[in-house]
C-alpha cells in the first residue's frame, strides 16, 4: 500500500475544516488566560467547547471573534488565515457569527427589523421596501424552523424563539460557522430539546456549530466532538460518543465528580410545618396546597410555563395571591413584596441574578451589606468589620476570589450566584426560596452551591426549590411537587422517582413506568 502525501493530507483536512485554531496563547498582566490551545471544527459538525468558569473559553472566543488579539498562535476560517489583529468585520465576512447569551436583539423592534439591522434594509425608491423586508426575514426564519409572523415584536417572543431569531439573523448574513454561548441557559428541558433539533438541522445543512454549555449531559447528546479547557489549556478533544457524563465532568473539573446525597431526614408526623400553604390561588394557578417541614427541601418542578416559579413568587410576595392562606411556624403569614426580597423570616433568590438579585456595579462586600445591615445581626458595622465578615462569608461559600472589594462584574456567573446565595444564607432565614439557582453555572460552581443548600437544610432551614432542571430537583429535594399547566399533578418522595419518571410527569408522556 502506498502512503499518501502528508502535505496533500494536511491540505485536504484544511479544506474540510470550518474553524482551525492552532497554538492560541493569551496573557493578561502576567496571568496566562490561554496556553497553546488548539481547536478544530469540521463543516457540518456540532462541537462542544467546555470548561469551568475561568477555563479560557471566553478568551478563545474573543480572540476568534476579533474582540481581542492573540499573543501567539493562528486562527483559520474556511482555510483563510487571519492576521493577529483581525477585526470582527473580517470574521463576519468569512462567515463566522457569535450568538451571545444575551442574544443582542432589540426588543422594541420586530423580528424583521432586527434581521435588517445587520443585513441592511431593502429599499425601493429610497424608501424601505416592507414587502422585501418581510420576505427576507421569512426566508431566514424558515432555516431555523420558525413560522412566526415576522412583524412580531421581539419582546413578545419566548426566550427560546428569541435565540432562534438571533441564529436566523446570523444565517441571513451568510454565516456558516456559529459559536453559540450557553444557548439553553434560560430554557426548560422541552425548549432546550427543540433548540437542539434546530441546531442538528443546521449541521445537516453544512453549518459548523461550536456549542459552549455547562449542560454536560446535553452536550454528550447533541455534540459530535467535545474539546475541554481547564486553566487555559486544552486537556481533551475527542468524539462525544466515547464519553460518559461522569468522565466528561471529571475532565472539566480535574477530578472525579460524585454527587453526594444526604440521607433523608425523618420528619415527625406531629411536627409543626415551617410553611403551610392552603388553596392559594392566582389567575395562572389551580388552587394549591402543600407543607414544608423544618429542615426539609421541597422541590417544585415543571416545564418553563408550568407555574413552578410562580409558586415561589407568591410565597415571597413578589406575586400576589388570589385567595387561600399560609402559615409560617404555625402563625398566619401573608407576605408583601420587600426590597431585595428579604424579610426577617423569608429570603428569596430570584432566577435572574444580574437583573433582580445583585448590584453588579458594586463590590462583593457592598452586595452582602446592601440593605445596611450585617448578615448576622441588625447592628451597623464599620467598614473594616464589614470587610472582615464579608471575607469570612465569601470563603465559607467558596467564592473565588474571596476578595470583599472585588467588583461583582469581574466575577464569573457561578461566583456571582455564590455571593447571592451567601447574602441570604447569612441572614439565617427560616424559609429560603430558590428559583432556578444554577442557571448558566458550571459544574464545579454548581456542586459548591448544592453543598451550601444542603448545609442550610442540615442547619434547620426550610427550602422551597423552584427549578425546571430535573436532575437538580432530584439531587437536592426531599419531596417533589410536579406542576403542569398551573396545576400540581403529583407529589412524591425523592426516593420514589427516577429521572425518566420525572421527565414523563413534567412532559405528560406515558414513558418512565410511573410509580
Amino acid at each position: 500500500m502506498t502512503l499518501g502525501d502528508p502535505q496533500t493530507a494536511a491540505r485536504d483536512e484544511n479544506e474540510t475544516l470550518a474553524l482551525q485554531v492552532t497554538g492560541l496563547t493569551k496573557v493578561y498582566g502576567g496571568e496566562v488566560a490561554l496556553a497553546d490551545a488548539d481547536l478544530r471544527v469540521g463543516r457540518g459538525e456540532i462541537h462542544g467547547l467546555l470548561g469551568a468558569n475561568g477555563a479560557g473559553k471566553s478568551t478563545l472566543v474573543k480572540i476568534v471573534g476579533g474582540a481581542e488579539p492573540q499573543d501567539a498562535g493562528t486562527v483559520r476560517l474556511g482555510g483563510v488565515t487571519l492576521p493577529p489583529h483581525h477585526r470582527p468585520a473580517a470574521v463576519a465576512a468569512l462567515g463566522l457569527a457569535i450568538i451571545h447569551q444575551d442574544r443582542a436583539l432589540s426588543p422594541g423592534l420586530t423580528i424583521a427589523e432586527n434581521i435588517a439591522l445587520v443585513v441592511g434594509f431593502p429599499r425601493r425608491r429610497r424608501l424601505i421596501d416592507r414587502k422585501a423586508l418581510r420576505e427576507l426575514a421569512q426566508a431566514a426564519l424558515q432555516r431555523v424552523g420558525m413560522r412566526t409572523d415576522v412583524d412580531t415584536l421581539v419582546s413578545d417572543l419566548p426566550i427560546a424563539e428569541q435565540t432562534l431569531v438571533a441564529i436566523a439573523r446570523a444565517l441571513a448574513q451568510q454565516a456558516d460557522i456559529l459559536i453559540l454561548d450557553e444557548p439553553t441557559a434560560n430554557l426548560g428541558a422541552f425548549d432546550a430539546q427543540r433548540l437542539y433539533e434546530r441546531i442538528r438541522d443546521l449541521a445537516a445543512q453544512g453549518v459548523a456549530c461550536v456549542l459552549i454549555s455547562h449542560a454536560l449531559d446535553e452536550c454528550l447528546t447533541v455534540c459530535d466532538r467535545v474539546t475541554v479547557l481547564r486553566d487555559g489549556a486544552v486537556v481533551a478533544s475527542r468524539p462525544a460518543a466515547g464519553l460518559t457524563g461522569r468522565e466528561l465532568a471529571a475532565l472539566v473539573v480535574g477530578q472525579d465528580v460524585t454527587t453526594t446525597e444526604r440521607e433523608r431526614r425523618e420528619i415527625p408526623a406531629s411536627a409543626i410545618p415551617r410553611l403551610s400553604v392552603r388553596d392559594i390561588g392566582h389567575e395562572r394557578l389551580v388552587p394549591l396546597s402543600f407543607d414544608i417541614a423544618p429542615g426539609e427541601i421541597l422541590g417544585v418542578t415543571g416545564l418553563p410555563d408550568s407555574g413552578h416559579l410562580l409558586v415561589g413568587e407568591i410565597v415571597c410576595g413578589v406575586a400576589a395571591m388570589d385567595g387561600g392562606e399560609m402559615t409560617l411556624d404555625g402563625s398566619p403569614y401573608r407576605p408583601t413584596e420587600r426590597p431585595l426580597y428579604r424579610s426577617d423570616r423569608v429570603a428569596y433568590v430570584p432566577p435572574d441574578r444580574v437583573r433582580d438579585g445583585l448590584a453588579v456595579d458594586l463590590t462583593a462586600r457592598e452586595n452582602l451589606f446592601l440593605d445596611g445591615r450585617t448578615p448576622v445581626s441588625n447592628a451597623r458595622l464599620s467598614r473594616r468589620e464589614e470587610a472582615r465578615q464579608a471575607t469570612a462569608v465569601l470563603m465559607e461559600s467558596s467564592v473565588r476570589p474571596a476578595d470583599p472589594e472585588a467588583p461583582l462584574s469581574t466575577l464569573s456567573g457561578g461566583n456571582m450566584q455564590k455571593v447571592l446565595l451567601a447574602k441570604w444564607l447569612a441572614t439565617r432565614p427560616r424559609l429560603l426560596v430558590l428559583a432556578e439557582p444554577t442557571v448558566g453555572v458550571d459544574i464545579g460552581a454548581r456542586e459548591d452551591l448544592y453543598s451550601r443548600v444542603r448545609w442550610a437544610r442540615d442547619n434547620g432551614m426550610s427550602i422551597l426549590l423552584t427549578s425546571s432542571d430535573l436532575e437538580e430537583t432530584l439531587a437536592l429535594s426531599d419531596r417533589i411537587l410536579v406542576m403542569r399547566y398551573g396545576e400540581a399533578i403529583a407529589e412524591y418522595d425523592r426516593e420514589e422517582l427516577t429521572l425518566d419518571q420525572l421527565t414523563a410527569l413534567t412532559t405528560g408522556t406515558r414513558e418512565g413506568h410511573l410509580p
